[in-house]
């Protein structure tokens, strides 16, 4: 090293090239005058010495450099003060005299020079001569620091380490980042030699306007190297795949295990015909589902098939010198493609020309206005500076040229589609509440089936000692009758119940404009506890629409359907300013007639977004046509990025020469006006006037508002129709104006959003904005609709003189506005300080930081709803619980990655699926604990005939009957359930704790409901035996089949005989499946609300009557259908008291629920509340900042009381008197 630096001093006394170094601001920030690029920061205590390494000659490729000793990188890791710093590092170059060309890229000045604006020349010579003076300062300063650093190295002690690398050309980057799904480059940044060096091209440096572009060898190579450019396609499963893979649902594969199990109960025992029938159902319905559940969700996974629509199929690029079109998947790095209006950027490129070029990047980072793009960085954020254009997107305006730097799936878009090709799909709350549904029961039906067997087992083994049957035969029976318990606890009608429920709601759904795609997604819409939600088309209208304007020092609302605060037509002051929005104005209707025919704001418009807003505005106040056939433009200067203004020319009805109006940024609007319009006169403007204008100019732009000036001048009489207008020369007056006004344009929201997110509050969902848009717009919208109403952590930084993070971590702060380029820096800890906020909007973030927004939600608990209609939305609407695109603005990609889809793109149709989604939860809840009841009947009857000698109470094929005929109409019918009064003022459920089957259903199914029944059912087969001759007090039960000795002392002869015995046995078993039957038309009753009486509720669910008669007829037609009845092990009842039996029993089940509930409702915290009724108590969810008990938004809500008949009935404000208690 030492040497080194010795051969660097003798190397300092030769001449320095004007453009050796590049001078550095103190931030690190290269001035604008190297072609305006940026580096980033150096840490506080790193000094950077940045060297150019110029070319020796204009033809010489940067790889090409010879490696020379002093082509070398020194790292010097320096004490400083007694304490280690961090590392100083030092690049020393080569010392030659570069080209000419490279001087003048490389060294100063703007590299658009005299091309593109020759009047700048006199600016670049100055900016050279002060880039060589500071040149030459940091060449001094360059030099001391390496005397220091030889001191240091001569010094024994405290020796620095001194590590020397060979500095290697540049390779180009274009593999896939470390995390594979962020867009990090830093191409935009870079000077033009470094731009050219990085991707190993041959650049113009002087003009890179000029640029030829690559040979067809070079492109030939780097196609082989790089590969296509387009998307590749994410590795799919194959259709045969996805259906086998259904067989494998936790449901299903227990239903396919009690078939084989059933299968091998007939093996064991040929006689039982019933197993055989009974494997075969349940395999029928495993495969009837899962095709119904395949071709339901077959056409949810095309997202890169949308993504592909997206890409343009051919290009313009420069090959070998000369234009010509290629397709587009042939471009590759280094390539110069041409754009114009109407094309879209066939790759990521960077602009080495722009000429007044305009792009629609909404799909990308969700901006409604068109974003300007120009050769300069802007920002050192790729998402953010101007010299970019991305893939895919559209080129509104202009036209320009650039250099591909990203290809393929190393694109923006194409890290968009990884991100929603590759997140997994979530699994929905509704599959984890029936897979642990399916472990509890597996659990259940194997525990009752092995200690059956053991004891079954033990007792025929000591009755039969000694007797005829051998232990092989015993084995069997009892291995079949485990078979049997074991199948019995499987409720095989639930998956059908359940997919019916789902597919109603689907259906009701839709007729709220709520597409779903995916049935099991609308459980989890219900349980949602956030709604992260795009800005641009789902809050707002997606369309630029006039929202204020000033005049006369007074700011007023554009909005016609105000009396109140609104603009003044007849004022002159307006009347002239709203002239100038009409007629200063290139945006038109289209001309189609069926367009013409549509509503103002419905209407297409040919222009810019703002120039529309403002066309629809005045064309309220009167017909446009008409409006600009009394000003006739005589010339026009359209806007431009340049200049920030739009000028045209008029002969105007009344004014006795040409009027001049302007429009433009109001900063320059008024910096070219002298006087302004005060009550139709002229005032001069001084310093009040100013102070007034910037005021109000501040005011509006805090509104998140864009603001456009209006301004006017009457000119001299020389000016007329026949005058030689130069827009070049500007040969007209444009100074001395007369300001006008000011109007404001914005993205309105949309006008349901704010009463449905106040409906969100009171239901204990947070909404949290997620948009690309500007935090100043962002924080204004979500103001204007409720999203926020406290102080963010911002204002109340700037109101203590405190760090935002400081303020944000205060008790008093609900509120922060967060900026995506923040995220990156966040922990753990600033997560939770963040997201335990009620009040939340991001702002400018990347489609990357939306998913980790999403992740980070998740990961503390919150079941997360996003909605989005652009491209960049499509990651996180993959990884949500929920996702949700919108119908008619909503891209392919974004409707393809959501489960549902907003076909009216109205965000109050979301709070209606919400509430669609909290009702189907309700309902398969009920259906859940009407079905899981008769389950304690079915299995009873096996497990009271353990000793073999029990009469038979239930055959195994009338379990089918039960499962798939009598209960599949009613449970389906409780999916017709209307709300209950207080379903959206419930705080969201705890899914770790409220489970769709919880302790409390189970209690009830098991213990309370089952137990009822199955004391109805055998009381009534019983009484069937007692009335048949064998009572069960002589213990005859005990000893079946009665000896042939056996006689009753009513019947005139013996009571053993087969055929008789036979029928008692099958009348008993038609009276079970009666019983059965009868009290679960009873538990229905008592399942259709949770806490309102049934008295109250009522029976107007007409498809819950009809299941009554379908139930009724199915148990009419096995039992008396001959053939039928004696196929399935019953006889006809004959006797009606038969059917009278469970009548008390189910009056007792009705009785038992009605008092739960009245008990519930009149002591919310007694015992019978905490166990027994199945909801749990009102409270909210962790990660909201109050108990929504204390929250002021839910307080002033009136909470309808639980009688109240119909959700939209008028809840009472008053205690009602006793009239109202047992009259009304």
């Amino acid at each position: 090293a030492s040497q080194l630096i010795q051969e660097e001093r003798e190397t300092d006394r030769q001449t320095l090239p004007e453009n050796f170094l590049s001078p550095m601001s103190t931030n690190g920030t290269i001035p604008k005058g190297n072609a305006g690029q940026k580096t980033s920061a150096n840490d506080k205590n790193e000094h950077v010495v940045q060297a150019h390494l110029p070319p020796t000659g204009a033809s010489r490729r940067p790889s090409e450099l010879p490696q020379s000793p002093s082509n070398r990188r020194i790292s010097v890791e320096k004490p400083v003060g007694g304490r280690r710093t961090s590392i100083t590092k030092v690049q020393i170059p080569a010392i030659g005299r570069p080209s000419m060309e490279y001087s003048a890229a490389a060294g100063v000045g703007n590299t658009r020079g005299s091309v593109e604006n020759p009047r700048s020349s006199l600016q670049m010579n100055r900016a050279s001569t002060e880039q060589y003076r500071r040149s030459l300062e940091m060449t001094r300063a360059f030099v001391q620091m390496r005397q220091s650093m030889q001191n240091d190295l001569d010094k024994p002690k405290d020796a620095p380490a001194v590590v020397v690398e060979e500095v290697k050309p540049s390779k180009v980057k274009h593999t896939k980042d470390s995390e594979g799904s962020e867009y990090k480059v830093d191409e935009h940044k870079l000077s033009w030699p470094e731009f050219a060096q990085r991707l190993e091209i041959t650049l113009d440096t002087r003009d890179p306007a000029k640029s030829i572009g690559l040979t067809s060898a070079e492109a030939s190579a780097r196609l082989e190297k790089f590969g296509k450019n387009r998307l590749k396609p994410a590795k799919g499963k194959p259709e045969w795949l996805k259906f086998l893979l259904l067989f494998v649902d936790k449901f299903m594969l227990l239903l396919e295990i009690a078939g084989v199990l059933c299968f091998i109960s007939y093996g064991l025992l040929p006689s039982e015909e019933s197993s055989l029938i009974l494997g075969c159902v349940l395999f029928g319905i495993v495969i009837f589902l899962n095709i119904f559940t395949y071709f339901q969700n077959r056409n949810a996974g095309r997202a890169m098939a949308s993504f592909k629509s997206l890409l343009p199929p051919s290009c313009r690029v420069m090959r070998d010198g000369q234009e010509t079109r290629i397709a587009a998947e042939d471009l590759v790095p280094g390539d110069v493609v041409i754009v114009q209006a109407g094309d879209k950027v066939p790759a990521d490129i960077r602009l080495i020309l722009a000429d007044e070029m305009k792009v629609d990047n909404s799909s990308l980072t969700g901006e409604s206005e068109p974003q300007p793009r120009t050769v300069e960085c802007t920002d050192e954020l790729a998402m953010e500076t101007e010299n970019i254009a991305f893939y895919s997107t559209l080129v509104l305006n202009g036209r320009g040229r650039g250099v591909v730097f990203r290809t393929g799936d190393n694109t923006l878009i194409g890290k968009i589609a990884n991100l929603a090709t590759g997140t997994g799909d979530q699994k929905s709350t509704l599959q984890k509440e029936i897979g642990h549904f399916v472990r509890f029961v597996s659990i259940l039906a194997i525990s009752m089936g092995i200690i059956y067997f053991c004891i079954s087992i033990g007792l025929q083994l000591g009755q039969n000692s000694g007797g005829d049957q051998s232990t092989t035969t015993l084995a069997i029976l009892a291995v079949v009758n485990t078979i049997g318990i074991i199948v019995a606890n499987i409720p095989e009608g639930l998956p059908g119940t359940v997919t019916l429920c789902l597919t109603i709601a689907a259906r009701r759904m839709a007729r709220k404009n709520v597409f779903v795609k995916k049935l099991d997604s609308i459980e989890t819409l219900g349980s949602c506890t956030a709604i992260a939600s795009d800005k641009t088309g789902t809050l707002t209208q997606n369309r630029m629409t006039a929202a204020h304007m000033m005049y006369e020092h007074e700011i007023l609302s554009c909005d016609f359907n105000i009396t109140k605060g609104k603009f003044d037509p007849s004022n002159s002051t307006c009347a002239a300013l709203i002239r100038i929005a009409a007629n200063c104005n290139k945006a038109i209707y289209d001309s189609n007639p069926e367009n013409l025919a549509k509503p103002i704001f419905d209407r297409t418009t040919i222009g810019d977004a703002s120039e529309s807003a403002l066309l629809r505005f005045c064309h309220q106040l009167e017909d446009i046509e008409v409006t600009r056939a009394r000003a006739p433009e005589i010339f026009g200067i359209p806007f431009n990025s340049v200049n920030k203004f739009q000028l045209s020319i008029h002969r105007i009805e009344g004014e006795k020469n040409l009027v001049l109006l302007f429009k433009g940024a109001p900063e320059r609007v008024f910096d070219r006006c002298t006087h302004v319009l005060i009550n139709g006169k002229l005032k001069p403007i001084d310093e009040s006037e100013k102070a007034a204008f910037e005021s109000s100019y501040e005011t509006l732009g805090s509104m998140g508002e864009r603001v456009l000036g209006f301004a006017q001048l009457v000119l001299p009489p020389e000016y007329t129709e026949t005058y030689p207008y130069s827009p070049e020369k500007l040969n007209f007056p444009t100074e001395g104006l007369v300001f006008v006004g000011l109007i404001s344009l914005i993205d309105p929201p949309r006008e349901s959003v704010p009463g449905a997110i106040l409906k969100c509050k009171g239901a204990g969902i947070r909404v949290i904005m997620v948009t690309g848009d500007h935090p100043i717009t962002a924080k204004a919208i979500a103001k204007s609709i409720g999203i926020i109403w406290d102080e963010t952590d911002d204002d109340i930084a700037k109101r203590k003189g405190i760090k935002k993070d400081e303020a944000l971590r205060l008790p008093e702060c609900n509120a922060t506005v967060v900026k995506g380029s923040d995220i990156p820096d966040f922990d753990d800890s600033k997560w939770d300080a963040v997201l335990s906020k009620r009040q939340i909007v991001f702002a400018r973030t990347s489609p990357q930081q939306k998913l980790q927004i999403v992740e980070n939600l998740q990961s503390r608990g919150e079941i997360v709803l996003v909605t989005g209609d652009g491209v960049n939305d499509s990651p996180a609407l993959k990884k949500a619980d929920v996702g949700c695109a919108m119908g008619i603005v909503g891209s392919d990609v974004s409707k393809e990655a959501a489960k549902i889809i907003l076909m009216d793109d109205s965000f109050g149709s979301i709070v209606a699926g919400i509430e669609e989604g909290r009702l189907i939860f309700d309902n398969l809840k009920k259906s859940i604990a009407y079905t899981l009841t008769h389950l304690m009947p079915e299995i009873m009857p096996f497990l009271v005939s353990i000793n073999g000698n029990v009469p038979a109470m239930l055959a195994s094929i009338i379990i089918i009957f039960i499962d798939m005929g009598t209960e599949l109409v009613p449970a389906t019918s409780l999916a017709y359930e209307t709300v209950e009064a207080d379903i959206m003022l419930r705080a969201p459920r705890n899914p770790l704790k409220d489970r769709m089957v919880s302790k409390k259903v189970l209690v009830y199914a098991y213990l309370i409901g089952g137990f009822i029944e199955t004391g109805a059912c055998f009381a009534a087969a019983l009484y069937v035996y007692q009335v048949r001759g064998y009572p069960a007090y002589t213990g005859i039960l005990a000893r079946w089949p009665p000896g042939s000795d056996y006689h009753h002392p009513a019947c005139d002869q013996l009571c053993s005989d087969d055929y008789y015995v036979q029928q008692t046995e099958y009348i008993a078993i038609a009276t079970f499946f009666a019983a059965i039957v009868q009290m679960q038309m009873w538990n229905i009753v008592s399942c259709k609300t949770r806490k309102v009486s049934l008295f109250t509720h009522g029976m107007r669910n007409s498809a819950m009557n009809v299941g009554f008669f379908v139930s009724a007829g199915i148990v009419f037609f096995v039992v008396y259908i001959p053939g039928l009845n004696n196929a399935v092990s019953v006889a006809p009842i004959l006797d009606a008291a038969f059917y009278a039996i469970p009548l008390p029993f189910g009056a007792f089940l009705l009785f038992y629920n009605e008092m739960r509930k009245l008990i519930g409702r009149k002591k919310p915290d007694s015992w019978v509340e905490k166990y027994l009724n199945w909801e749990p108590p009102f409270t909210m969810r962790p990660g909201g900042a109050s108990n929504r008990r204390n929250d002021p938004e839910v307080i002033s809500r009136p909470t309808p009381p639980l009688y109240t008949r119909h959700p939209t009935a008028f809840p009472y404000t008053t205690k009602p008197g006793w009239v109202e208690k047992y009259l009304n």
